[in-house]
Order: structure tokens, then C-alpha cells, then sequence
């Protein structure tokens, strides 16, 4: 001990020397440079320009029309201009004036860019701007969007600035042909405004994402910043007006051939690479069930995210033949598929085509296992491994536990399978064995009880997730027709949800002879009951917890959404 303690002694001498050597050697070590150029900040310039193509539409006497009626009159016309360098978004209100006695219920419009086909049918003015801090309009009364975009900057040459992108607008106002005497002397005075930002994207999609990111890290939840946020981007998000029962749930929804919708949840492959997301929507009225044993509720508003890639394809249900036929059964919380994707089930034994006893793993995708899985008639089954495709831990502690709604169809009709006729039937007490129990049909003959709601994490999109999904010009036309039609008139290009291939949703098909069909969206585009046991692809469906934040990314496929750890 003593010899290590006069060693570092010693050291301590010599480092204390070389400290003094450099001090008084520091100054002959000194070399000076100096800036031969200047620094420079150019900044760049930022405006737009509004110019009128056409009169302004003047609905002083006039009278209800139809749609053709009213897309047959003389649009108003006009173009917005980046008229300098720096690209700009801009978001584009009607904004009706203190001094207007007409009901703007009772007005319908039409709107598209002059590059665009003219649409055949008009909507109802109803997207309100909540942001009016940019608005410098005199009697202001209500402000709705009508569209957003962003106009990439021109170049700048001596001065003059050219080549600055441009989008020409022709608008439609009409009053609606339900409209009743009560609209009789009244009149509709209203005017175009433009709000417009500096950003550095040239895709409406990124300026939104990117603010929402901002909103998040500033401490708000997701939620609340897309909902904040939701007037910069109207070309990839709408609210659906949704109800059941009386309810205006009014979900906001991303649609179109591919918004920017793309988030991390935090799930993983086993060799680390994300597995990516999209948002469904901000689903309100939600029912979230904890997890003790008095299973209290709780109201309120969720992100509904969907996984990107399917997980697998396999049978919604399975039964043995003299079950349905073999077909399976169309009760969600005693489905093959939901017990492979939820926790908490045992392994489950059944009889298969060949009357044998088998044996089918159940929650191997929430418990990264491999197994057997359902898929196709009478009970049979194939290797099924989700070791590396599984639910991460991570993903799992930023779900949330939810009342899943079971319902199914009273009907089968053209107006029941629209987008707002399916959400109220999914939301109903009629259950997959509603019309056909007690008849003794041998596709209607299993004893399993039904039920109209199911609590657990993991689910399928709902048929009418799919019909709210359409966007971009064709809309307002696809949301107001069956499901059944959508594989024409491009509903299904403008809808992100559609990945050619037959897919299942959660919703059961009730009829008169059959309990063994539940909705599925076939590689066309056409929503149709199928029986359980087919083969079709899984994209499992979650609901985030209420406060989770957003604090990276902009929802592309390269830069998704990223939750705070």
C-alpha cells in the first residue's frame, strides 16, 4: 500500500509540471485567422395574389333548385396566385356576412379547380373555420372552408418574380330544392377569403403534419392538435356528420387515395423495424372499459389507427361441419380471429373436417407466439407464426381498452350499406342472428349467445370506417351510395383503406336463413357478406390511449407521426 500511495504521488508531480510547460507555452501555440467574405441573409419575399374571372354570384331572387339545376348556372370564377418566391399554404373560406337572412342550411355549393372534372352533384356547406384570427372580413358572420392547398414559390430574375404557381376556382351556390316556402324574401350575402403561410413543403398534407408535431411538443395531446390543426388540410381530412341514436358523433377522418396519416405507435419487428400504422380518424364519444374488476367507463376522444400491413390471411370463424354448415359463427367476442389477436385466451380444442380433435393456439399475435390458425371450411387450419409481426410491448402500453360496437344490419338495402347507414347499424341491437334464430336452418343452428358490444384492445375497421375513407372529388357522390357499388365510379381510388385484396371487417351480416356471414371488402372495392370461414386478409385495428402526444414527424410514409415515449 505504501509504494502505490508514493507512485501516485509521483504522477501527481509530473502532471502538475506539464501543466505549467503548456501555460507558459500557450502563447507561441496561437494562430489568427480572420473572414475574408461578408455573412449574408437573403430573404426571400412572400405574397398572394386573388384575381376575378367572373362576376359574383348574386342570390337575390332566385328559387330552390336541383343539383343540375344549380351546376348548369354561371360559377363564380377566380385565381389565387403565388405572386413571389416563398411557397405559401393557404386555406380557402366562404364566410357569410352579419347582414345575410337566408339559412345557410338551405344553400348547397359546388367547388373544383379548373383542372379538375366539374362534379354532378352539390354539398352542404359545413366544414366552419374556427381559426379566425387571419380573417379580415367586415360583418363577419359564419366562416366554412371550402379547400386548402399550397402554391409553390416562383423565381427571382432582376427583381421580377415569375413562374409562381397558380390554381383557378370555379364556385356554384345554389338554394337547395328541399327548401320550402320559408326561404321566400330572404337573401344569401357571402365572400371568398383567402388565409395564406409562409412554409417550406410543397404538399398541404406536410405543412399539416408538421404543426401538429409543434402542437404536440408543446403539450397537447394528439388528439386535440389534430383537431386544432384539422382547417389546414381539408383535401385529406373531412368530419363525417355521423349519428346513431340521436348521437352526432361527428368523427374527424383522413381519406383519399393516400393521405399523410402514417404514425408510430411504437411497434417493432423482432430485429427492431417499425412496423407502421395509419390513423383511421379522431373518434369521439368513445367508450373506454378499465381493466379492474368493476369495468368503469369512461366518454371521450380517441385516435382509431389501423395497422399499414395486413398480419396474415386467415377465416373470421371457424365450426365444425354440422355447425352452419361448417361456415362458423358471426358473434365477434367468440370469433377465431379476435381470441388470435386479443390476450387472455387458452388454447382451444375443436373437431376439424376430418372429425379429429385438434388443437388451434389462440392470442398468438398479441403474445408474439406461432401456432396453428383458422382457415377455411370445417374447422381447418394452417402454421400461423407472428414471433416478428407481433404486437410489440411498447404498442401495447399506448392502447386503450374499448367497447367495441357489434351490431349488425337490419336490412339489406341500398340505403343501409351507405357509409352513414352502416355506422348506425353497427351501433344497433340487431345482432348476426337477429332474423334467422329459431328458423332450424342448418346454416342458422349454433347455440352461441349474441351480443351487440365487446370490450377488448385489438379489432377490424368497420365497414363504414371504409365508406367514410373516399375523398377527393368524387366524395360527396360515393358516401351517398351503397358500399356494394364502390367498386364503380373510383370510389375505391380515392379511398386509402381499399389494398386489393379481400379483406374482413367486424361488422355480422344478419338474414334470414344464415348466421355464419359477416361483412367483407373484396379486392374490387365491393362491401358483401361472405361466410366466416374464408380466407381473407387481417389488418388489425386499435384505439390509442386519449393522451398520447404527437411530438415528431408528419405523417408520411418516410417521416410518420411519432408518440412521445
Amino acid at each position: 500500500m505504501k509504494i502505490r500511495y508514493k507512485l501516485s504521488l509521483l504522477l501527481i508531480g509530473l502532471m502538475l509540471i506539464g501543466c505549467l510547460y503548456i501555460t507558459q507555452s500557450y502563447a507561441l501555440w496561437i494562430v489568427e485567422k480572420e473572414q475574408t467574405k461578408e455573412n449574408e441573409i437573403e430573404v426571400g419575399c412572400f405574397s398572394i395574389g386573388f384575381s376575378e374571372q367572373s362576376e359574383s354570384i348574386n342570390l337575390n331572387n332566385t328559387y330552390p333548385m336541383s343539383d343540375s339545376l344549380g351546376l348548369s348556372s354561371d360559377p363564380y370564377t377566380f385565381t389565387i396566385t403565388n405572386t413571389c418566391t416563398i411557397n405559401n399554404s393557404y386555406v380557402l373560406t366562404l364566410n357569410t356576412l352579419s347582414t345575410n337572412t337566408l339559412d345557410t342550411s338551405k344553400i348547397k355549393y359546388a367547388l373544383y379547380k379548373s383542372s379538375e372534372e366539374k362534379p354532378t352533384v352539390g354539398s352542404k356547406l359545413s366544414r366552419i373555420n374556427n381559426d379566425l384570427e387571419n380573417l379580415r372580413v367586415e360583418n363577419l358572420g359564419t366562416s366554412y372552408i371550402l379547400d386548402t392547398g399550397v402554391l409553390t414559390g416562383g423565381t427571382k430574375v432582376d427583381g421580377e418574380v415569375s413562374n409562381g404557381e397558380e390554381v383557378t376556382y370555379n364556385l356554384y351556390l345554389w338554394i337547395d330544392e328541399i327548401a320550402g316556402n320559408e326561404v321566400e324574401g330572404q337573401t344569401f350575402e357571402a365572400s371568398i377569403n383567402v388565409i395564406s403561410a409562409a412554409t417550406e413543403s410543397n404538399e398541404i398534407g406536410e405543412v399539416f403534419g408538421s404543426e401538429v408535431a409543434n402542437c404536440g411538443q408543446s403539450g397537447k395531446d394528439a388528439v386535440t392538435c389534430i383537431k386544432e390543426n384539422a382547417y389546414l388540410d381539408t383535401i385529406n381530412l373531412a368530419y363525417d356528420n355521423a349519428s346513431a341514436s340521436g348521437v352526432l358523433d361527428n368523427n374527424l377522418r383522413y381519406i383519399g387515395s393516400d393521405p399523410n396519416n402514417y404514425i408510430d405507435i411504437g411497434d417493432r419487428t423482432s430485429d427492431g423495424k417499425v412496423i407502421p400504422w395509419r390513423i383511421i380518424g379522431v373518434m369521439n364519444n368513445i367508450t373506454e372499459v378499465s381493466n379492474d374488476e368493476e369495468k368503469t367507463t369512461t366518454i371521450g376522444n380517441h385516435l382509431k389507427v389501423i395497422r399499414a400491413d395486413s398480419i396474415g390471411t386467415y377465416s373470421w370463424d371457424g365450426s365444425q361441419k354440422a355447425i352452419n354448415n361448417g361456415n362458423g359463427v358471426n358473434e365477434w367476442s367468440q370469433a377465431r380471429i379476435m381470441k388470435l389477436l386479443n390476450p387472455g385466451y387458452d388454447e382451444n380444442q375443436d373437431i376439424d373436417s376430418d372429425e379429429q380433435l385438434i388443437t388451434v393456439n389462440n392470442s398468438l399475435y398479441w403474445s408474439n407466439t406461432k401456432g396453428n390458425c383458422y382457415n377455411n371450411d370445417n374447422n381447418a387450419y394452417i402454421p400461423c407464426d407472428f414471433t416478428s409481426e407481433g404486437i410489440s410491448d411498447t404498442a401495447k402500453n399506448n392502447l386503450s381498452k374499448i367497447r367495441w360496437n357489434t351490431g349488425s344490419f337490419a336490412t339489406r338495402n341500398d340505403i343501409e350499406w351507405t357509409a352513414s347507414g352502416s355506422y348506425a347499424a353497427e351501433r344497433s341491437q340487431y345482432h348476426g342472428k337477429s332474423q334467422c334464430e329459431g328458423n332450424g336452418s342448418p346454416a342458422c343452428n349454433d347455440e352461441v349467445p349474441r351480443t351487440t358490444t365487446w370490450d377488448g384492445y385489438v379489432g377490424l375497421m368497420y365497414p363504414s370506417d371504409f365508406g367514410y375513407a373516399v375523398g377527393d372529388n368524387v366524395r360527396t357522390n360515393c358516401i351517398s351510395k351503397s358500399m356494394y357499388l364502390y367498386n364503380i365510379g373510383n370510389c375505391i381510388v380515392s379511398n386509402w383503406l381499399h389494398n386489393n385484396h379481400d379483406q374482413w371487417t367486424i361488422t355480422p351480416i344478419t338474414g334470414p336463413t344464415q348466421a355464419e356471414g359477416t361483412f367483407r371488402i373484396l379486392q374490387n372495392g365491393s362491401l358483401v357478406p361472405d361466410r366466416l370461414s374464408r380466407g381473407s386478409t387481417i389488418n388489425p385495428v386499435v384505439y390509442l390511449k386519449s393522451n398520447v402526444k404527437i411530438i415528431n414527424g408528419n405523417g408520411t410514409i418516410d417521416n410518420p407521426f411519432v408518440l412521445e415515449a
